[in-house]
């Protein structure tokens, strides 16, 4: 009996040091567990912090911890459940409302997310991390009047948050505030210039406002952090392409077919370089090969038959632009200059009809008004040829030979002086022809 009594008491002594040794043994591991945790050694860490939280399963340290080792590891599953658990256990845990916001955050539950947050800042509001990712959340969600306020407080709390500044910049741009959506920009590339999507947004800005050159120095940044970004060097050529530097598009165009030989886009824009400096039948290779591609993009087509304007072979070029037509019905551009190749070969009615096909899909297109006035006179139908340069005037203004045209119009219908008007104003632009008209016809006003 004695043996028994003996025995039993020492299980007990042995239940009852173990269960005090488990709060130490679980602060032991959890430490143990940080360190790996701390080198970003998520996998050596997560056995230390699965003891921790075996020997105290109430500890919310461990349990937090615990949850970002199963976030680092893409375990967002595991991580939601111990995130609970914290919250189960103190519901005013704003570190476990945190890191469960960014749970729902990274599942796209953004609503969720700003619940969580507005209740982690509520706990705690000297945090920037919360007003960044509720203003993050908010701005998904397109609250960007709400999400705005807290980016500033995120800014407020820290003026060197480098996202915040990039995420503000998003928000203005949403918000229709572009001058200083790019101020953020450049602030948050000021403070991290390794930042490629802060530079994609900045160029968009320059883009809207034409500065080609600045859309360039953005591009080269970006390929500075990533050489194989395919994507940069096609933009990089066509904004050179917009400046005329065809041998420096022409470099970029290279590369990018390079890294993605299956990009059409880059043999399209190639060739445009190539016809750029008159290397048209260089030209002619890479449109064929873009058309190889993908032979259903209207613009290559189109292309093909600008090289044969160019080469001043109209004959040829008319078929090409009848293929983009076929592939986009309300290709304006096409429709005109395919007049423009039927002109030449003086087919003057039909060019008329594609001139006036045109007008159908964009009637504010100045080259077809003009065009069409052309293909009239020619065939001395001037009272509708006037209506035309009217019409292509009131678009454009300083045209002296639209005006020169228009005279001989009016004159071939006995309009003097408002013939010898238009030749005047013509002459006034800079077309010497006029005076040789005046000459002949307004004796009144020669000079």
């Amino acid at each position: 009996m004695k043996k028994w009594i003996i025995l039993i008491s020492i299980i007990a002594i042995a239940l009852i040091a173990f269960f005090i040794a488990k709060p130490k043994l679980s602060v032991n591991y959890y430490n143990k567990g940080l360190v790996f945790f701390d080198s970003a050694m998520y996998e050596k860490a997560l056995p230390y912090l699965n003891k921790a939280v075996w020997y105290n399963k109430k500890s919310e340290n461990a349990l937090n911890k615990r949850a970002q080792t199963y976030y680092q590891l893409e375990n967002i599953e595991n991580s939601l459940m111990d995130y609970n658990k914290v919250l189960i256990i103190n519901n005013k845990n704003n570190d476990a409302l945190f890191g469960r916001a960014l749970v729902y955050f990274k599942n796209k539950e953004f609503s969720k997310a700003i619940a969580d947050l507005k209740e982690a800042i509520s706990i705690k509001n000297d945090i920037a991390e919360y007003y960044y990712f509720s203003g993050y959340a908010k701005s998904n969600e397109k609250l960007f009047n709400e999400a705005l306020d807290d980016l500033d407080q995120a800014i407020i709390l820290d003026s060197l948050f480098a996202d915040a500044y990039h995420q503000r910049g998003i928000v203005k741009a949403n918000l229709g505030d572009f001058t200083t959506s790019v101020k953020d920009f450049n602030k948050a590339i000021e403070l991290n210039d390794q930042n490629l999507e802060a530079y994609n947004y900045r160029v968009k800005y320059r883009i809207e406002k034409e500065d080609y050159t600045g859309a360039i120095a953005d591009y080269d940044a970006i390929i500075n952090l990533d050489a194989n970004n395919q994507d940069a060097y096609f933009q990089r050529g066509y904004f050179k392409l917009q400046i005329h530097d065809f041998n420096g598009a022409i470099t970029d165009f290279n590369k990018a077919i390079e890294l993605n030989p299956k990009d059409d886009k880059a043999y399209r824009k190639r060739g445009n370089a190539k016809a750029g400096l008159q290397k048209f039948d260089e030209a002619l290779v890479d449109f064929n090969k873009s058309i190889e591609i993908n032979e259903n993009e209207p613009e290559t087509y189109y292309r093909i038959g600008m090289v044969y304007m160019n080469k001043s072979e109209p004959a040829k070029a008319l078929g090409f632009f009848t293929s983009a037509i076929n592939k986009k019905k309300d290709y304006f551009e096409a429709y005109y200059i395919r007049g423009v190749s039927k002109a030449m070969q003086q087919k003057y009615e039909e060019s008329i009809k594609d001139f006036e096909l045109a007008l159908k899909y964009n009637k504010d297109y100045a080259d077809a008004h003009l065009g069409k006035a052309i293909s009239l006179g020619i065939l001395k139908k001037h009272q509708e040829a006037i209506a035309c340069y009217d019409s292509y005037i009131r678009l454009v203004k300083n045209n002296g030979g639209a005006y020169l045209n228009r005279g001989i119009s009016k004159i071939n219908l006995n309009d003097t002086q408002g013939g010898c008007a238009d030749f005047a104003k013509a002459l006034e632009l800079g077309v010497k022809q006029a005076q040789e008209m005046i000459n002949m016809y307004c004796t009144s006003i020669k000079k």
